[in-house]
């Protein structure tokens, strides 16, 4: 065998050799190293790993940290064909966000009988495609996506669904270059309802402070522009702050102290979501400002944040259990054969939840 460096699915051919080579080998057997593999099929360690990986998916190879990979147990009990199984792929399930969606998910996947494997890639491309491997691997009928938030390039693994005939939604968010049905949330009206809602209790020096800039977050920022725009309000591009970077410990406290370091502070600021918010509710502390009267602030999810701040934060709803719904019944449809155009899209509307976050500001 030849390394094929323009074959990106060799791990197949190879995962079938080590599959075929081993099966006299009883449970528990550790089998070769990495390294001994790769001498033996000439090919590169990731081929080898991909390989393995797919093989542990398939409950046929176990790993112990420090020690090795093993012959997984056999079993003669036939598998139950009847229940199939969705691959729901999720950037973090902590997140306030994603536990509402995966219920729906399930909800509608347990009234057909269908099984929900989860997978959680912290906005990692490469966990991405490795989790998207594995699936393919273990005979997914299908799969919902909330896709990782990264600049590189995510397409391999999407195009894997589409040649494997594998359907799939994408939730919350799509990929540019794939066209698949996707089912997202109105995030241009939600900021346009959030800046409209300060403007109209009279703060005319509104902020923006987001994370790092990607689809979602550049529709909330022209939402909150288009409410700017449209009342005739001036804005101030100091006053609009994204993040450097995604993965941030508290994100919006050092960006809010740089807004509020200001000599013209703001009186007001629309925050990408509830964790920005509370991010920029620590800083407004440190300099002695107390939300809803020297500084109004309104957030975005609606998520539990929002009532536990020691002062209830104003914030966009979105409809995270009819996202996951919607995109569960799409799965259904197309799992059942049914046509749905890879561009067809549902554009979910939120709406504002106010608390006492912000406050009428007393004209001159």
């Amino acid at each position: 065998m030849t390394k094929s460096s323009n074959n990106a699915y060799l791990y197949h051919e190879i995962k079938d050799k080590i599959k075929e080579e081993t099966l006299h080998l009883p449970p528990n057997t550790r089998i070769d190293t990495r390294v001994k593999m790769m001498k033996k099929y000439n090919v590169t360690r990731t081929t080898i790993e991909k390989a393995i990986s797919a093989l542990i998916g398939e409950n046929y190879l176990y790993s112990i940290d420090g020690s090795g990979t093993y012959i997984a147990e056999r079993t003669d009990q036939p598998v139950n064909q009847s229940v199939a199984s969705w691959g729901v792929i999720l950037p973090n399930i902590v997140s306030d966000t994603y536990p509402e969606i995966l219920r729906s998910i399930e909800d509608v996947a347990n009234d057909h009988n269908i099984n929900v494997v989860i997978c959680n890639t912290d906005h990692s491309n490469e966990k991405q495609e490795q989790y998207i491997q594995k699936l393919v691997n273990s005979d997914i009928q299908g799969m919902i996506i909330v896709p990782a938030v990264t600049d590189e390039p995510a397409t391999a693994s999407f195009q894997l669904l589409t040649q494997k005939g594998i359907p799939f939604v994408f939730c919350n968010r799509g990929i540019s270059d794939i066209k698949a049905p996707r089912v997202i949330s109105n995030n241009f009206f939600g900021a346009y309802t959030a800046t409209k809602h300060l403007i109209k209790l009279g703060y005319t020096r509104i902020a923006f402070l987001s994370l790092p800039r990607y689809s979602g977050s550049e529709q909330r920022y022209q939402g909150y522009l288009g409410a700017m725009y449209e009342a005739g309000l001036d804005v101030n591009m100091d006053y609009v702050i994204f993040e450097d970077k995604l993965h941030i410990e508290n994100p919006g406290f050092e960006t809010g102290k740089r807004l509020l370091r200001l000599d013209s502070k703001p009186d007001a600021v629309f925050c990408f979501n509830d964790k920005v918010a509370k991010g920029l509710y620590d800083a407004a502390g440190e300099f002695g400002l107390q939300i809803g009267v020297d500084l109004g602030v309104v957030g975005y999810d609606d998520s539990k944040l929002c009532e536990t701040l020691p002062v209830k934060l104003t914030s966009v709803r979105y409809p995270k259990y009819e996202t996951g719904s919607k995109a569960a019944e799409i799965l259904l449809k197309m799992i059942a054969g049914e046509k749905v155009d890879p561009n067809y899209v549902i554009v979910l509307q939120p709406q504002l939840i106010v608390r006492q976050s912000c406050k009428l500001v007393k004209m001159p």
